[in-house]
């Protein structure tokens, strides 16, 4: 048995090629289940993201290699045109499993460690199974890849620390204020760098977040979708400055929203309680002078960029360990797969003793009573049992190389005069 995965991401192709090979979900279960009814695969999934779109395939037939699965995507998508060969990438058997944990574990994204990737593996395999194209294979190599994930996550730090301006700006205003539910929070700006900050300030407990914009409903949209309810008209704003503990501004604007004096007059209102003002504009929306002013701590996108590549620096520095959970767990998942290849072996020695445990009771069917003979199939179960339990054990046992499987699958089947394999078993 072999599996297969080819495809296209951050690292093998530009945007222009991924987006043209993106599949959406509906597309992505009408490509699994033709592959898979057709008889091209046995198995199939597709993990389709922005950053890539890569193919999990488990051939039905001989022809089905990674050249075949290229043509075979950039022709349903009808992309001839723009996508070629060198834009993926090509996996077989340990590479593909060792490829999937990779990208579930977070450390062959664009952002490393970011947290998005599982959830999205996950989903693939959601759709493969709901479509059954999600076999043995695929299955056990998708839920040993989560139990990867699940190990990076909880035994190393690799997803630790901000990596994102809003993120950092949050983290950062956390460390200052340990306790965000306690404190005020104004956002200027409520486009998409204003939004995310302010959820994420909604995710750490920030709970007195009031946001101000040019567009007011746009605003009022964003405080209705965190709960708040809380906005400030744009042209009043300024008059209330001196309530907030944490200001935040990402506006798009040539000219410094707020400046020293603004700020000097608000600080004198809060008879000089700590005040951190976030400024994820560019330009820069707070005048760089406001961040003289004493127990006034001002931090822009550069100041944020230092905290994002330390924490990038952090996490790198935990590949490692991230390496080493990953090849433990390809040992395992590689011992699994022998074992497929044993199964055949398995079930015709376990069919052999139940025949011969069938006919001797069947000698005894009539001479015996009803209760007599449920106490003799039970017993003789037990002894089964027994008797199967070692050249079982002794066949489920690791290998060092898949080279050794044959010998003992040949050992058993001669000791116990076994038949030829059932083909459509292995």
């Amino acid at each position: 048995m072999n599996i297969i995965s080819v495809g296209v991401n951050h690292k093998t192709a530009p945007i222009e090629i991924r987006e043209r090979i993106a599949l959406s979900e509906v597309q992505n279960k009408e490509f699994v289940t033709d592959l898979v009814s057709s008889g091209l695969a046995s198995e199939a999934m597709v993990v389709s993201t922005c950053n890539r779109t890569e193919l999990y395939v488990v051939p039905g037939m001989p022809e089905v290699n990674c050249d075949y699965l290229k043509d075979y995507i950039i022709s349903y998508k009808d992309a001839r045109n723009a996508v070629r060969p060198e834009h993926f990438f090509n996996r077989f058997y340990c590479g593909t499993a060792r490829h999937l944990f990779e990208v579930s574990s977070a450390i062959d994204s664009l952002v490393l460690g970011e947290g998005q990737i599982l959830g999205q593996v996950k989903d693939a395999y959601r759709i493969a199974a709901e479509v059954g194209t999600a076999g043995i294979l695929l299955t056990r190599l998708c839920h040993t890849a989560f139990s990867v994930a699940k190990k990076v996550k909880t035994r190393t730090k690799l997803m630790e620390g901000a990596v994102s301006v809003s993120y950092a700006a949050v983290e950062l205003a956390q460390k200052i204020f340990s306790n965000l539910s306690m404190k005020k929070v104004l956002l200027i700006g409520a486009g998409e760098t204003g939004e995310l900050a302010a959820k994420h300030m909604y995710a750490k407990n920030a709970r007195n977040i009031v946001i101000t914009n040019r567009t007011q409903s746009k605003a009022e949209a964003l405080a209705e979708e965190l709960g708040t309810n809380r906005v400030l008209p744009y042209e009043s704003y300024k008059e209330h400055l001196h309530e907030f503990d944490i200001i935040i501004t990402a506006v798009s604007t040539k000219e410094y929203i707020l400046n020293a004096a603004e700020m000097q007059q608000s600080m004198a209102k809060r008879r000089l309680k700590p005040v951190i003002i976030l400024d994820l504009g560019l330009p820069r929306n707070v005048d760089p002078e406001v961040g003289a002013l004493q127990n006034m701590f001002l931090k822009d996108i550069d100041a944020l960029k230092h905290i994002i590549d330390k924490n990038l620096e952090r996490r790198r520095a935990e590949l490692p360990k991230v390496k080493s959970i990953i090849d433990e767990e390809l040992i395992g998942f590689g011992q699994w797969i022998n074992t497929l290849k044993v199964r055949p072996t398995i079930v015709d020695l376990q069919s052999k003793f139940i025949e011969i445990k069938e006919k001797e009771l069947e000698r005894y069917r009539h001479k015996v009573s009803e209760e007599e003979l449920k106490r003799m199939e039970h017993l003789t179960d037990r002894i089964l049992k027994k008797i199967l339990h070692h050249p079982i054990k002794m066949l489920k046992a690791p290998v060092d190389t898949a080279d050794n499987i044959p010998s003992k699958v040949n050992l058993v089947r001669n000791i116990f005069d076994l038949e030829e394999p059932n083909q459509s078993l292995q």
